[in-house]
């Protein structure tokens, strides 16, 4: 959040002005995790009851509230334990990316860098030439130009990483970019992976996961505590109680904020909210506005397969922690992030950095959400408007022509959807469509 528009809000709302040095950090070498009510933080917790239902039913096998560093919640479903582990999928991008970080201030590698520095001469099907103009940060920034349309863009062997797009040119979810930094970060340092990071994030923090590498995969497996604590160690600024596990403050800043101008919504492996735009995985349409507009706006998050969540809120000095399965086939399930932002925002009654999206646009979906077979889409300009409607994975289940105050009918399962209404300048909005 902007320094002075934070001090604004915390002239308004002095509940904004938890100090950073005022939270709660849990001992290494326990059990021990204070706790806090939701009648002490003035919070609503009937909202949280109803939310309970939800998560038990989607397969939700733990879920962590932390306010100020102390449990709000912790839950725990389906004989899943405390101590219970569960993969982080690709979660665990976010953690990668501040190891790297650590890596860099320890002088084992620059981000500016070429890859083939720490992966050899040949570690794709590029051109040495080409080769040498994908960065480390190109990697943390989902930018290096590799062809994703490849058969399997999971697969890291040379002759599936291939070129199509200039490097810093265009940005696509791609895994196979990601993965390899394993290895990278491994030559770099020197050290085993499993190791590297017992020694930064485990004997620092108390973190208790391990890799497990798989079928072009890095896995990462924790409890949902592991999980909160990178969480708190994050809000922190990359410090843990009144140790500093990262120095390089300006790494930090530029890992949580845009790190390109062609996905705002993306920072070093990390997922943004409040930008003025983004895209999502396996997609090239940019989508206006936040990625949950009724969420907090400084609220960044770690986000994995099955809805694996991590967000971290520093406006509010709140985390939150969701594992578990989900019905979702997204690579970054977003539907489970909104449906659980949501609740959150409403959970915390007294909180106030939430922002109101495009209050001003005159075109309005009613009802939405709708449990309804029409839509009634007002405040179009007087002409044809051409629209295409995508399901929550951006598959096109509809198209075709709206004219003014337009009802569209529909025929559509329940879920999030994308309508994008294009007018005869070819310019175009997007509005998000919930349907119960």
């Amino acid at each position: 959040m902007n320094s002075f528009v934070r001090f604004l809000l915390i002239l308004i709302f002095p509940s904004l002005a938890v100090a950073q040095d005022q939270l709660y950090f849990p001992p290494n070498d326990t059990d021990e995790w204070e706790k806090v009510s939701f009648e002490e933080l003035g919070w609503c917790s009937e909202v949280y009851e109803e939310l309970k239902i939800e998560l038990e039913e989607n397969g939700t096998r733990a879920f962590m509230i932390l306010k100020d560093g102390k449990i709000v919640v912790e839950e725990y479903f389906n004989e899943f334990k405390q101590d219970s582990s569960w993969v982080w999928f690709s979660a665990a991008k976010s953690l990668t990316s501040f190891l790297v970080g650590l890596a860099q201030e320890n002088g084992d590698l620059s981000i500016n860098d070429p890859s083939h520095l720490y992966l050899g001469n040949g570690w794709s099907d590029l051109t040495p030439e080409q080769e040498a103009n994908i960065t480390v940060r190109h990697h943390l920034t989902m930018t290096t130009g590799l062809d994703y349309t490849v058969p399997n863009n999971m697969c890291t062997e040379p002759s599936c990483l291939q070129y199509l797009n200039p490097p810093g040119s265009h940005w696509f979810y791609h895994n196979a970019p990601y993965s390899i930094m394993r290895k990278l970060i491994e030559t770099a340092t020197g050290q085993n992976y499993n190791i590297y990071t017992f020694q930064n994030m485990h004997q620092t923090i108390g973190m208790d996961g391990f890799w497990i590498n798989t079928d072009d995969l890095n896995l990462y497996f924790s409890t949902a505590r592991s999980m909160a604590r990178f969480g708190l160690l994050m809000l922190n600024n990359g410090d843990w109680n009144n140790q500093t596990i990262m120095t390089d403050k300006a790494y930090f800043n530029d890992m949580i904020n845009t790190s390109q101008d062609l996905n705002p919504g993306y920072g070093y492996l990390w997922w943004l909210n409040g930008k003025e735009n983004y895209k999502l995985p396996e997609s090239d349409f940019v989508f206006n506005g936040p990625i949950v507009p009724n969420g907090f706006q400084d609220m960044y998050c770690a986000i994995g397969a099955n809805a694996q969540i991590l967000s971290v809120v520093p406006s509010q000095n709140i985390i939150m922690v969701r594992m578990g399965n989900d019905n979702s086939s997204s690579l970054v399930p977003f539907e489970v992030l909104h449906k659980t932002t949501s609740a959150l925002v409403d959970m915390a009654c007294n909180a106030t950095s939430t922002i109101e999206v495009e209050k001003n646009d005159p075109i309005k979906v009613i009802p939405n959400p709708s449990s309804q077979n029409e839509i009634y889409i007002s405040g179009l300009p007087n002409e044809n408007i051409f629209y295409l409607l995508f399901d929550n994975n951006l598959r096109m289940v509809d198209k075709g022509m709206l004219s003014q105050d337009h009802y569209l009918s529909h025929q559509l399962s329940s879920g999030f959807y994308w309508l994008k209404l294009f007018s005869k300048e070819e310019k175009f909005k997007i509005k998000r469509i919930v349907i119960e």
